[in-house]
């Protein structure tokens, strides 16, 4: 009973780190502070907050991206990669707090350590999924700058089919991506596991399901 308890505070411990880690991660992520902007103001907040609207955590939404307000403008374009870009530091950093959790548990409970080892893996697989969405978005954003045709193609039409493209393959690695998630979140550990594993990803989890709102509804444009 008495090792129960204490495996039981050490996991809330973890779970209470990483809801300060996360908070750390909306702080710093802010470019410079001559590019922020509240949500609701002018230039590129008012884009973003409207765009935000859509997802199922629009309030993290707001709180992450409108620091990237002028770099975003009215660009869909840029502001998936800002979702994405914000996202995958939030996977790095749900992946390093699983890791220290797979570390920290391996002494008090083998079964804590195995899941947070699985875990790890399918955190790893999502870093890397986001890390292409994030490259693939790079592409998009600097063929948007390209004068329609520069590359030699017919009115541009070779351009828009290869924005689609990308954009559909976003489309897939962020929702893969956001499965991997689900799986660490709900693997068959015991409850008491579960919940500290989740007090871990739930903020990656929610950073990845408002970046893929977000290149849906810029799917929808250009489809």
């Amino acid at each position: 009973m008495a090792r129960s308890r204490a495996l039981l505070l050490f996991l809330l411990a973890l779970s209470c780190c990483w809801s300060w880690w996360c908070g750390a991660v909306v702080v710093t992520a802010r470019p410079t502070p001559s590019t922020t902007t509240t949500a609701g103001g002018g230039g590129g907040g008012g884009f973003i907050a409207s765009w935000c609207a859509g997802t199922d955590y629009p309030a993290l939404c707001n709180a992450t991206l409108a620091p990237y307000a002028a770099e975003v403008g009215a660009s869909p374009a840029r502001l998936s990669l800002a979702a994405l870009t914000v996202t995958l530091g939030g996977a790095r950093k749900a992946t390093a707090a699983m890791k220290a959790m797979a570390a920290g548990a391996s002494r008090s409970s083998p079964v804590a350590a195995e899941a947070a080892e699985d875990c790890v893996g399918m955190l790893e697989d999502a870093v890397g999924l986001l890390r292409q969405s994030v490259e693939a978005m790079e592409r998009i954003g600097k063929e948007e700058e390209e004068p329609s045709g520069s590359s030699g193609q017919q009115g541009g039409s070779g351009s828009s089919r290869s924005v689609r493209f990308q954009v559909n393959s976003v489309q897939t690695w962020a929702s893969a991506a956001m499965t991997n998630d689900d799986m660490c979140v709900e693997g068959g550990q015991a409850a008491v596991v579960r919940e500290a594993v989740r007090g871990n990803v739930a903020g990656a989890m929610h950073l990845t399901a408002n970046a893929l709102a977000i290149v849906n509804a810029m799917a929808k444009q250009i489809s």
